[in-house]
């Protein structure tokens, strides 16, 4: 199976692959809510271009693995870096919340059509605080989005991605974090890989972003809990 994928650093050329797997793989309740249900397609040529600006990002990095017979992206992982690893400086608070402002503006308006913009935005700030509670601007790797071809699941890829910023953080000394739906089945690979929960986002009341029937045309939705996890670095000599 190793011999069959390999790692490394994705490229501008990979966006839409990329994208494309994120399309396959947010097809959640929640992510249907979310985004809407035009389809991996519509949601692939919406955020496509969104990936290939993140890419210029010193501090995003974006690993997949590739199939060897045929290059192919089959799964990605995205992270975003320490801020020590991207040559960051010190912020005041009033800078960092006017530069969380903007980049909040951005992103809101580069949702794919169709998007829930008021649900998610409010999602992303609820994971955000959650995040400052727990880490209190700690610096860690963060791993942002995770997805594999239905096609290729089953081969450990997603652990593979995992694994190579795991070994990165541990040299660093650098915690690792991530949150993830309670519905999520990858929990347990994550706490395999040594990520232990630490705390929870529920969004009690989904009635307040979408109508009765909307809700039932997402599964009969109407509450969510992530839970975020935290792997803490391993020292030489540990397991």
């Amino acid at each position: 199976m190793v011999r069959e994928y390999s790692i490394s650093e994705a490229t501008s050329a990979d966006a839409e692959a990329i994208a494309s797997l994120f399309g396959l793989s947010w097809t959640s309740p929640l992510s249907r809510l979310m985004f809407g249900d035009g389809g991996s397609h519509a949601l692939t040529t919406a955020i496509a271009p969104q990936i290939a600006r993140q890419m210029m990002k010193p501090n995003v990095l974006y690993l997949v693995a590739r199939h060897a017979a045929t290059n192919d992206v089959v799964a990605v992982a995205q992270w975003t870096l320490p801020a020590e690893d991207w040559g960051a400086t010190s912020e005041s608070q009033q800078d960092q919340g006017e530069r969380q402002e903007l980049e909040d503006e951005i992103y809101a308006k580069s949702l794919p059509p169709g998007s829930n913009t008021e649900l998610v935005m409010d999602f992303t700030v609820g994971l955000r605080t959650l995040k400052l509670q727990l880490l209190h601007g700690q610096k860690h790797y963060s791993l942002d989005n995770l997805a594999t071809h239905p096609e290729h699941r089953g081969q450990r890829l997603a652990s593979r991605l995992i694994e190579w910023i795991l070994q990165r953080a541990d040299k660093e000394k650098t915690p690792v974090y991530l949150e993830t739906g309670t519905d999520n089945a990858a929990r347990r690979m994550y706490e395999r890989l040594g990520f232990q929960e630490r705390g929870v986002y529920c969004m009690k009341d989904l009635g307040q972003f979408a109508s009765k029937q909307r809700l039932e045309e997402c599964g009969g939705l109407s509450t969510h809990t992530h839970v975020a996890f935290v792997r803490e670095a391993r020292g030489e000599g540990r397991a």
